[in-house]
């Protein structure tokens, strides 16, 4: 993972704007299966381009210059690929002006939001390898709908489901004793998708439909992958990006680093019972630089 990091360093420049549009087939929490068009496109020709602006600039002056931020996710999605190309302000947008130009909060406000499918998961992979980093291999035997691999005995030991009034959570697989490993691996796991830069990030979101994009603004914090080094943005890939707060008065974290610091290792502070929501508390993290 640490050499990883050093690659994505090494390129913080990114790479050229004539690569492929990548054509991926998802399916959105249930909604219906189609084809959406992400990452990169070739320079249009002058008819083309003229064709384009009148079949979507249109839209395009509607959905963000107007803030009206109507139309349907499909739609969206082709007028940011359009805003990219245009050289437009999202370079500069803030986490803030993300959720605001992706509805995020009527997205993340839903409380019967499905659990991610497994080709879900692999979208987010494929687009992390169009649009930041094509070398990362995201081979962990384990699917990202059971976690990763966390010791020799697979899986960590929790699943996700929907948790009651916060949405979707991880519980206990089964009974977990006290002191006891339940996630993090030194170094990261072979789901963490890393982002060396927040341009490099701005790429990325606006490569994705709606809600993903919202999804990976909920889901990105910010971690120090190797001792010392600098901190970058990190987003999981798969179900233990789902791990709730402890928020309520009477609700304690049962999952907590040992060093109360910035460590990817959450111990279980107390037995856990199977079934009993795995809860955490974000403030472990060092503060976002995004």
């Amino acid at each position: 993972m640490a050499s990883r990091l050093t690659s994505l360093l090494r390129s913080r420049r990114g790479r050229g704007d004539d690569d492929d549009t990548l054509t991926l087939p998802v399916t959105i929490m249930g909604d219906e299966k189609r084809s959406i068009k992400l990452g990169r496109c070739r320079k249009p020709s002058s008819s083309s381009l003229v064709k384009y602006i009148l079949g979507v600039g249109g839209a395009a002056l509607m959905i963000f210059h107007h803030g009206k931020n109507k139309g349907p996710p499909r739609l969206r999605a082709m007028t940011r690929t359009y805003l990219r190309h245009q050289d437009q302000d999202w370079h500069k947008w803030s986490r803030h002006d993300f959720r605001a130009q992706f509805q995020c909060s009527h997205h993340l406000s839903a409380g019967t939001k499905s659990v991610p499918t497994l080709e879900y998961w692999q979208t987010l992979r494929d687009v992390y390898n169009s649009e930041v980093d094509s070398s990362v291999r995201f081979d962990d035997p384990v699917p990202p709908t059971q976690g990763y691999t966390l010791n020799e005995n697979g899986a960590p030991p929790y699943y996700a489901k929907l948790s009651p009034g916060k949405g979707r959570g991880l519980f206990a697989s089964r009974n977990i004793q006290e002191g006891e490993l339940v996630d993090g691996i030194e170094g990261g796991t072979k789901s963490f998708m890393i982002f060396t830069t927040i341009d490099a990030m701005r790429r990325y979101l606006m490569a994705l439909p709606e809600p993903m994009a919202c999804d990976v603004l909920e889901w990105t914090y910010t971690q120090k992958i190797v001792k010392g080094g600098p901190p970058v943005l990190v987003v999981v890939s798969d179900i233990s990006s789902l791990m709730n707060a402890a928020w309520d008065d009477d609700a304690d974290p049962n999952v907590m680093p040992k060093d109360k610091t910035s460590s990817m290792l959450l111990y279980a502070t107390r037995d856990i019972k199977k079934d009993e929501e795995i809860l955490m508390s974000y403030g472990v993290f060092p503060g976002s630089i995004w």
